[in-house]
């Protein structure tokens, strides 16, 4: 690497230190303003609000990364710019790509780090961050790790595949529902039959359901249309496992990418609630891509700003672009979730979008 690669990259580090510092100090002073009821309503020792924002620093950083990082590259620029720098190296015969082509290489370093930050250290330090509010700031002594994944047990509804089962209670130990009403439709989502249980069981068979009745409802027999029977034990091709019930299934900042592919599988398996998983398995893999992306961009307009990129434009281009990043991904996101959109596109959308104004804007760089 030649030494005004290295003269470029030490800029940039500084300004990053710099801004990341101030972003996550910003980040906690919201933060705490917006929740001190919260933290004050049970008058808790200010050490376990100190500790609370010590397990939520891993998560604060890599929400501000992306921010800090467009900041950074544009304010290390606008300062070469200001003392003729890339003028120098331009009339050095270093092109402008091979000068900041470490800067693009750091760019992927900081990609996979937000990506092995974000599902192997802050869904820990999550998991803490939570247990600490519950425990220590709210003083609900009972709370622990295992709380936080806690099962659903109470007023159970659930969608699998042309079935909607609905029950009472459920009872993890033993895997049994109580109070349970099993609802089949056909493909036109027409009601077919009806199962009312005082019990049910999740085996490898099936739901397996005790003591009940099964209304059948068909307009083609001769009772017109309706039939009922009971039985004793009928089993049901409702295939879950307890996973399906956890409380937390559907909040991505409690799990790794590893634990949203395990819910992909189950979501697959029964048709239910595909689509938001799917989106949230997609956006942990997209959201690190981020940082790469506003390099990129940082690099082309911090040269084409030239001297005009002092450091209060460089702040207001970086606040304008990651506002209509969040605005991008959160409707793209939506629009994932609730299956109006592919959730690969809508995990993407914002990271297309971007990449291709990058490109774009790479593409006229001397």
């Amino acid at each position: 690497m030649k030494i005004l690669q290295k003269y470029l990259l030490n800029e940039f580090l500084k300004y990053f230190a710099a801004t990341i510092i101030s972003l996550i100090f910003f980040y906690i002073t919201i933060d705490f303003i917006s929740n001190i009821g919260a933290f004050t309503k049970h008058s808790p020792e200010f050490q376990y609000i100190i500790i609370y924002y010590l397990y939520k620093l891993p998560e604060i950083i890599y929400r501000v990364l992306p921010l800090s990082i467009l900041l950074s590259t544009l304010l290390s620029i606008s300062a070469f710019n200001k003392n003729n720098e890339i003028t120098a190296v331009k009339s050095s015969g270093l092109s402008m790509l091979k000068f900041f082509a470490p800067l693009i290489a750091l760019g992927l370093v900081i990609s996979a780090a937000s990506f092995l930050l974000s599902n192997f250290i802050a869904v820990r330090t999550n998991v803490l961050r939570r247990v600490v509010m519950q425990r220590d700031i709210n003083k609900n002594k009972s709370f622990n790790a295992k709380s936080v994944y806690k099962y659903v047990t109470k007023n159970i509804l659930i969608h699998y595949k042309r079935c909607i089962v609905t029950a009472e209670i459920m009872d993890p130990s033993d895997k049994t529902i109580k109070g349970v009403n099993v609802y089949v439709f056909n493909d036109k989502f027409v009601l077919l039959k009806r199962y009312i249980a005082k019990s049910g069981r999740f085996g490898n068979k099936g739901l397996e359901l005790s003591a009940g009745q099964v209304d059948g409802f068909n307009v083609k027999n001769k009772s017109g249309g309706f039939e009922q029977k009971y039985f004793k034990a009928v089993k049901i091709p409702v295939y879950l496992n307890l996973n399906f019930f956890r409380s937390n299934t559907l909040r991505p900042e409690f799990l790794s990418i590893i634990n949203l592919s395990k819910m992909v599988a189950v979501a697959k398996k029964s048709e239910s609630g595909l689509s938001y998983v799917l989106t949230s398995y997609y956006s942990k893999l997209s959201f690190p891509l981020i940082n790469l992306i506003l390099i990129l961009i940082g690099i082309s307009i911090g040269l084409m700003l030239g001297k005009k990129g002092n450091s209060p434009v460089s702040i207001g281009i970086s606040i304008v672009f990651a506002f209509t990043w969040w605005v991008i991904n959160s409707i793209a996101l939506s629009l994932g979730e609730s299956a109006q959109l592919s959730p690969f596109l809508a995990a993407f959308m914002a990271d297309i979008i971007f990449l291709s104004f990058a490109v774009y804007l790479v593409a006229g760089i001397d």
